[in-house]
């Protein structure tokens, strides 16, 4: 039988036998975990994979102890010193990203990802976020976070830890085969965290990696876009599509292209839709005028900003949407347009938005560079029209303008109260959702609603000072709607009337005919601007032109966070249905959106054969297929 020297098998029973201050750390981290999947709804395979990591890098800090002791001279006591400040360091380090996943998962129903970071960071530090702590808060919390592990460390490892480490600091001695063995085990496991962890980080497993904190924080920075089989066939699709779409044709019409989208704007709370305030009374005036022109009931393809904008630009629902897809502002980027980008509000640190933009240098201009207002502030997209040239005869161009009055965030001019006192201000602090009764409550939405309107009116004065309305389509809608207490309050987690009911208004030129404006969803923004300039609409646009309409259509509709939730609305002649299914909790409902516009009635048990027809509808819509690229539609 095969035996080792005694001094050696001394040397791989200390180096195996792992620090009690170890299983302290791993049992607090499985805790956190469990928290934060109870807390945010995440699988539990995401905390156990949390956990599966956090062990495989503590038993990488245990063998580096071991490793440590081998090449340092015989009683010296820097191994565990080093051993020390590496733990200190790692619990430190999770302490930020549990944080910021904390304010991530509040905020927006996702982990955090490194990219969000980066992004965020030079206006967080500022203070212009809505979380204000600015250099000076960041500063203490870094700085008392490490002081504070660091104290911890030092202090129960004297208690709990000290046998073990002056063990195996006794047990390495000093040869070059111990060395070697060492070193060669302390690689071995540091491979063993770096292959789970890089695994993690490719992984597609929704209910694992996805949710899993550490793994997450490092993936692609477009995580709303998730790698999906549908969604890559769908992208080699386009890139088949635009490089075979025609340039320069003949027949277009080469009219400037002003799209307008106004955060949270719920078309009930219009005027101009039949509200019985004055809240839009510049819209208002250009639909009597018969110069602007609006969609009856216009629905958005979901219930959050990130999808709701890829939607229009790409004209096609979410799950097909990728950053490699052909959108409305590659098309008309391909066909000579300048593209520009006006936006209240960070996009660059939103979800890979920029990526998806693909705005040319020097023509996107958000939140993150005014110098005048802060990042949520409406003033600064006319900050940023400053910047723009006059409009060129030879070039025509595309605007993306996005605004963020009504929204929650949306900064309240001190002229904007109408239907509140000018004393009723609230700022949404650091914790906005705590507050949302005061930031949404319906006064103070008109009276945003109202802004808005005031805000478009400059924009279009200052459009038309440049000529850029000489010969232009312009479309004003929304994103998403806006819960103000009916149900619930904000946005992202529901399918009701509040949350995807938006205005849709066409300003076009007056003899333009559109045969039928009783009902649209964003999906048909980009194919209508497309088919109005002349020019053929992409075979993998799932939207359908306004110009020729159909009396009878299914409509997909989706949350972006969880739980996930889906619906369709079956529009047939002068009936218009809505079926939500929410799969996670087992419910199905079932309105009819004509005669009960606050869907109060559930008709699933009165309708069954609707119902079962919405059902199967609503399963497809939320099916993932691994769709081969001649089998997307």
């Amino acid at each position: 039988m095969l035996s080792l020297p005694p001094v050696t098998a001394d040397l791989i029973r200390s180096r195996l036998r792992v620090p009690p201050l170890l299983w302290l750390h791993l049992l607090a981290t499985a805790a956190i975990a469990a928290a934060f999947s109870w807390k945010f709804g995440h699988h539990w395979r995401a905390a156990a994979a949390h956990v599966l990591l956090l062990a495989e890098w503590d038993l990488a800090l245990a063998v580096s102890l071991g490793a440590f002791a081998t090449v340092s001279r015989a009683g010296a006591r820097w191994p565990v010193a080093v051993y020390r400040v590496l733990l200190a360091t790692t619990c430190a380090l999770q302490l930020y990203l549990y944080a910021l996943n904390v304010i991530s998962n509040v905020s927006w129903g996702r982990n955090i990802n490194l990219h969000l970071v980066v992004a965020f960071a030079p206006t967080v530090w500022s203070g212009r976020e809505p979380f204000p702590l600015a250099a000076p808060g960041i500063t203490v919390f870094v700085i008392g976070t490490l002081m504070t592990t660091g104290v911890a460390v030092a202090v129960l490892s004297r208690l709990v830890d000290r046998d073990v480490a002056s063990r195996v600091v006794a047990a390495a001695p000093a040869r070059r085969l111990h060395r070697a063995l060492a070193l060669m085990t302390l690689v071995a496991a540091v491979a063993l965290f770096a292959t789970t962890i890089v695994r993690g980080i490719g992984g597609r497993d929704d209910l694992l990696w996805k949710q899993e904190m550490l793994a997450s924080f490092f993936r692609p920075e477009g995580f709303a876009f998730e790698p999906t089989p549908r969604r890559q066939a769908v992208a080699e699709r386009d890139a088949i599509l635009r490089a075979s779409y025609p340039r320069a044709v003949a027949s277009a019409r080469r009219k400037h292209v002003v799209l307008i989208i106004v955060d949270s704007l719920r078309a009930d709370r219009m005027q101009v839709y039949g509200y019985p305030r004055q809240t839009t009374p510049f819209l208002s005036r250009l639909v009597e005028s018969g110069r602007m022109k609006k969609v009856k009931a216009a629905y958005s393809t979901c219930s959050e900003s990130f999808c709701g904008i890829t939607s229009t630009l790409a004209g096609r629902e979410f799950r097909d949407i990728s950053a490699r897809t052909f959108q409305l502002q590659d098309l008309l980027r391909d066909e000579g347009y300048r593209t520009w980008f006006m936006l209240s509000g960070n996009h660059m640190a939103w979800n890979g938005l920029p990526s998806f933009y693909r705005a040319e240098e020097g023509t996107l201009f958000d939140g993150t560079q005014t110098e005048r207002y802060t990042m949520d502030d409406d003033r600064l997209v006319l900050e940023g029209l400053e910047r723009v040239p006059p409009a060129s005869p030879q070039r025509p161009s595309f605007f993306y303008i996005h605004l963020m009055s009504t929204h929650y965030l949306g900064v309240q001019f001190a002229e904007s109260h109408v239907f509140t006192r000018p004393d009723d201000e609230v700022s949404p602090g650091l914790e906005p959702y705590k507050i949302l009764d005061q930031l949404n409550k319906p006064d103070r939405y008109d009276d945003k609603v109202r802004q808005a309107d005031g805000v478009i009116r400059q924009l279009f004065e200052a459009l038309n000072a440049k000529r850029y309305l000489d010969d232009a389509i312009v479309v004003v809608t929304s994103d998403h709607g806006e819960g103000l207490g009916e149900r619930h309050w904000a946005h992202g987690w529901n399918l009701y009337e509040e949350d995807i009911r938006i205005p849709m208004l066409l300003y076009d030129a007056p003899a333009t005919t559109y045969p039928d404006l009783s009902f649209a969803t964003q999906v048909d923004i980009a194919p209508t601007i497309v088919d109005r300039l002349g020019l053929p609409i992409p075979g993998s646009w799932e939207g359908r032109s306004l110009l020729a309409p159909s009396t009878t259509r299914i409509t997909c509709h989706q949350t972006y966070f969880v739980p996930n939730r889906y619906a369709v609305v079956y529009r047939r002649e002068d009936a218009l249905f809505k079926f939500i299914a929410t799969p996670q909790y087992g419910k199905e409902e079932l309105y009819d959106l004509v005669h009960d516009r606050g869907e109060a009635h559930d008709l699933t048990t009165e309708q069954p054969a609707l119902a079962a027809l919405l059902r199967e509808k609503a399963r497809a819509c939320r099916g993932d297929e691994s769709a081969t690229t001649a089998g997307v539609r």
